[in-house]
């Protein structure tokens, strides 16, 4: 085979991919030239001096139209090159906290070697990924005053993250309306970019550490032997019988006139399960339920937050529905990016219970772990321990001695969580 017939392939090849791409522009145009309303403004005032003139022959009223119409097809022009050789990009932070200010960075790169890049703006759009979503979730823009050739200008954009769920930025609109404002031209680049708003972060209280402290003692049978390694100081209380003399902050208990003892939070190395119920009734739904089904999610979400802070613990979450669904690992940072990020898409249901939820939990967890629910409606631990399949009466009584579990709809979980 010659070198000719070789390279026939390619080009026909390279012909058919312009054809291709000229194609997809036509029927989804990526530029767009629009009449802005000072531009139609413009055009009518033109249009009606050009009528003007031709109606009563008046050659100096001809001449002003025609003459108006120059900054016209300057701006036609004009704005589009102003657009060429330019580059955008996005950074965004992948992730936020629901609360927490989204912030995005746009870069503008000005690739051409003399001419400056005069009122650029960048136009995104971000939208939810998730199913039966419709709608902006949000419109961050930026805009360049000038970027001098050869150089790049980058903006900040800080806003009001949307609530939790998935969403992804849609493609990126660059545009200007130089150089006199009459016609605004706009370049589509494709930029699509997942973002998970993960739910709101709060701060458990003292309460809680006192829970899960005792919750965590019954289940031995006895206290445990503190001490330094074991233990991390967290504040002072009250004196109660049995407390040792070792812990008793003299300074203080002579101050208030009480006995006060130092109180520690245990660092042991218990498995911990949690796991959400976000129940709401098929019809007549408060915005008190709405609200609780948020609360008991965010719960669960600080609970994750402090348990992989430290490592050296498994961490096992489920949620009820009509599959039952579980995540488990080791105390990590990636593993609370996946627990997060399912806390991000977490729905409310209506169907299964916890039941078929303890049905799927691994079964160390059912044997040792302190199990934490999080529900918005009463839930009977021992109905639900008898109607699970796997669990039989002794392993019942052991479990429900090792589950602390929270009506939010009550607002059990109100003395727990604080957020700011």
């Amino acid at each position: 085979m010659s070198v000719d017939e070789k390279v026939r392939p390619v080009r026909s090849i390279g012909r058919a991919g312009r054809i291709a791409r000229g194609l997809i522009q036509a029927l989804v145009p990526t530029e767009r030239t629009i009449v802005t309303r000072e531009g139609l403004g413009y055009f009518l005032v033109m249009l009606v001096l050009l009528a003007a003139g031709m109606l009563q022959q008046i050659n100096l009223i001809l001449l002003v139209a025609t003459t108006a119409a120059g900054p016209f097809v300057a701006s036609w022009f004009g704005s589009r090159a102003m657009l060429r050789r330019l580059s955008v990009i996005r950074r965004s932070p992948g992730y936020v906290f629901a609360g927490d200010p989204l912030v995005v960075d746009y870069t503008l790169e000005n690739g051409r070697r003399r001419m400056a890049a005069l009122a650029v703006f960048v136009e995104d759009q971000l939208v939810s990924a998730e199913r039966g979503v419709t709608g902006a979730a949000s419109t961050p823009h930026a805009f360049f005053p000038r970027v001098a050739a050869r150089d790049r200008a980058r903006v900040r954009r800080q806003g009001e993250s949307p609530r939790r769920g998935k969403y992804r930025f849609q493609n990126l609109d660059l545009g200007t309306r130089a150089p006199f404002g009459i016609v605004e031209r706009r370049v589509t680049i494709p930029m699509p970019e997942p973002l998970f708003v993960y739910p709101r972060i709060g701060r458990l209280t003292r309460r809680w550490f006192q829970l899960q402290r005792q919750t965590s003692e019954n289940r031995l049978g006895r206290r445990h032997d503190r001490s330094a390694q074991q233990e991390e100081y967290h504040g002072l209380r009250d004196y109660r019988s049995g407390d040792s003399s070792r812990w008793i902050h003299w300074r203080t208990s002579a101050r208030r006139g009480v006995l006060m003892v130092k109180e520690f939070e245990q660092q042991n190395e218990q498995d911990l399960a949690i796991l959400i119920d976000p129940w709401l009734p098929r019809t007549k739904v408060s915005p008190q339920q709405r609200e609780a089904v948020e609360q008991a999610i965010s719960f669960a979400a600080t609970v994750c937050l402090e348990t992989c802070r430290r490592q050296g613990r498994r961490l096992v979450m489920g949620w009820t529905g009509a599959t039952p669904g579980v995540i488990q690992g080791p105390a990590s940072v990636k593993l609370l990016h996946e627990l997060l990020e399912q806390l991000a898409v977490l729905r409310p249901v209506n169907e299964g219970g916890l039941a078929e939820l303890l049905d799927a939990l691994p079964p160390p967890t059912i044997r040792d772990a302190l199990l934490i629910v999080a529900s918005t409606r009463p839930i009977n631990l021992m109905e639900e321990a008898e109607r699970s399949t796997r669990l039989n009466a002794a392993s019942a009584r052991s479990l429900i001695g090792r589950v602390l579990a929270f009506n939010a709809t009550q607002g059990e979980l109100d003395g727990l969580i604080q957020f700011a």
